[in-house]
C-alpha cells in the first residue's frame, strides 16, 4: 500500500485550502472527499459567500481575515491566467445596518477601531439617500467596510483544488471515509468504502460529516439546515454594475439576513443567516423548499426593501456546522500530534479557508501561529 505524507479528509473550502498548501510544501498529497471538488452537498457552494475583515463575531478573526485577503489574491493571480475565468473575489463594499446598539453594528465597530479599518458611518437617511431600495427606521444607523466583498465559492474551490493537483497532489473522490486509526509507530490508516489509505499525517476538514470522523466532538457541533434564495426585483439599483453593496441587516428581533447584489439572471441572493433546522444526518438533508424559512425572508423582504415585484427564480440548501459559543475549533486531536482538524466553521468559515487550511499544513510542520490560539479546543 502507498504510503503518503498526508491525507486531507474532505476538499470543501478548508480541505481544499489544506490540499493545496500541502502540496506547496513538497509533500505527497491525497486528498479525499465523499462527493468531488465544488459540489453542491455540503457547507462550500451557493455561488458567493460574503467576505468582511471588520469582524462582529469577535476583533481576534480580524489578522486571520487580513491574511486571507492576501491570499484569495494570490490564488486568484495564479489561477486566472485568463480574461475568461472570473476573478474570484469582488469588492463591492459590505454595509452593516442595524440600531446603534445592536451585536452587529457595534461589532464591527469595534474590530474596525482597534485594527484601524477602512470604513463609513450612515445615518438611516444617508443610507436612503444613496440606496432607496432600503427601507429603514429613522432609528437605523449603517457601518460601510468598503474593502469587502464577496468570492464565488465553487470557482475558490476549483481553483485551490486545480492549484494542488497542478503541484502533485491527488484526490479520490466519491469516496466515503469511514473511520481512521493510528499505529503504534504513527502511522495513520483511512478506512473508506473503497479501501483502505495510508499516510504520516492526516487533515479532516469534513464539514457537516466531522461527528462521525471526531466522536468526541460529538457533543460540541450542531448542524443546521440552511436556505437560500435567489430573487429578481422590479429594480435596477440592487445590482452589482449600479454599486450596490453586499448587506448585513440585523434585525430587532435578533435575526440577521443578508444580500449579496445581482450579478447575473437569478438576480439577488437574500439569506437568513440566524436561525436553522437541525440536521440529524447530513447525507439525507431534505433539499426541498422549506415554506417557514421562506417566508421568514420574505417577510424581511417585504419589511426592509422597498420594490414591487419580486420573484424567486433559485433555492439551494446548504449547511451549517456550528459550535456551542459560535467559534471555530482548530487543532491537534487529542493523543495524535500528526492528526490535525478544523471544525464548526460553517456560517462564517469560508472567507478564511486558505489562512485555515494553511494553518492546518503548518501545524503538522511544526509552525507556530499565536493568532489561532483562541480557537484551539476548549475545556470542558
Amino acid at each position: 500500500m502507498k504510503t503518503y505524507d498526508c491525507i486531507v479528509l474532505g476538499f470543501g473550502g478548508v480541505g481544499s485550502a489544506a490540499l493545496r498548501y500541502a502540496a506547496l510544501h513538497g509533500w505527497n498529497v491525497l486528498g479525499i472527499d465523499r462527493f468531488g471538488p465544488a459540489h453542491d452537498k455540503g457547507s462550500s457552494h451557493g455561488r458567493t459567500r460574503v467576505f468582511r475583515k471588520a469582524y462582529f463575531e469577535h476583533p481576534d478573526y480580524v489578522p486571520i481575515l487580513m491574511e486571507s485577503a492576501e491570499l484569495w489574491d494570490e490564488l486568484n493571480q495564479r489561477y486566472r491566467t485568463k480574461p475568461s475565468i472570473k476573478q474570484l473575489m469582488h469588492q463591492t463594499g459590505v454595509l452593516a445596518i442595524g440600531l446603534p446598539d445592536s451585536k452587529v453594528v457595534q461589532g464591527v465597530l469595534q474590530s474596525s477601531k482597534q485594527f484601524d479599518l477602512p470604513h463609513e458611518k450612515f445615518t438611516a437617511a444617508d443610507i436612503k439617500q444613496r440606496l432607496p431600495i432600503f427601507n429603514l427606521r429613522d432609528d437605523h444607523v449603517g457601518v460601510f467596510e468598503p474593502e469587502s466583498g464577496y468570492l464565488l465559492v465553487e470557482q475558490c474551490v476549483t481553483a485551490m483544488v486545480s492549484q494542488a493537483l497542478k503541484h502533485g497532489a491527488e484526490i479520490q473522490s466519491d469516496t466515503v471515509a469511514q473511520r481512521w486509526n493510528v499505529s503504534a509507530s504513527g502511522l495513520v490508516t483511512v478506512h473508506t468504502d473503497r479501501g483502505e489509505f495510508q499516510a504520516e499525517r492526516l487533515i479532516i476538514a469534513a464539514g457537516a460529516w466531522t461527528r462521525d470522523l471526531l466522536p468526541f466532538l460529538q457533543d460540541d457541533l450542531t448542524v443546521l439546515r440552511k436556505q437560500q434564495h435567489w430573487y429578481q426585483l422590479d429594480r435596477v439599483d440592487q445590482k452589482q454594475v449600479n454599486d450596490f453593496p453586499v448587506f448585513l441587516f440585523d434585525q430587532p428581533d435578533g435575526h440577521l439576513y443578508y444580500g449579496v447584489p445581482e450579478t447575473d439572471y437569478l438576480g439577488m441572493k437574500v439569506c437568513r443567516h440566524s436561525g436553522g433546522q437541525e440536521v440529524p444526518n447530513p447525507t439525507t438533508i431534505d433539499r426541498s423548499l422549506d415554506s417557514d424559512e421562506l417566508a421568514a425572508v420574505e417577510s424581511f423582504m417585504d419589511q426592509r426593501l422597498i420594490f414591487g415585484r419580486k420573484r424567486l427564480v433559485h433555492h439551494s440548501i446548504c449547511m451549517y456546522t456550528a459550535t456551542t459559543d459560535g467559534h471555530f475549533l482548530v487543532d491537534r486531536v487529542p493523543d495524535h500530534d500528526n492528526v490535525v482538524f478544523a471544525a464548526g466553521l460553517s456560517g462564517h468559515g469560508f472567507k478564511m479557508a486558505p489562512s485555515i487550511g494553511k494553518r492546518l499544513v503548518g501545524m503538522l510542520a511544526g509552525d507556530r501561529r499565536p493568532e489561532f490560539e483562541f480557537l484551539r479546543l476548549r475545556a470542558p
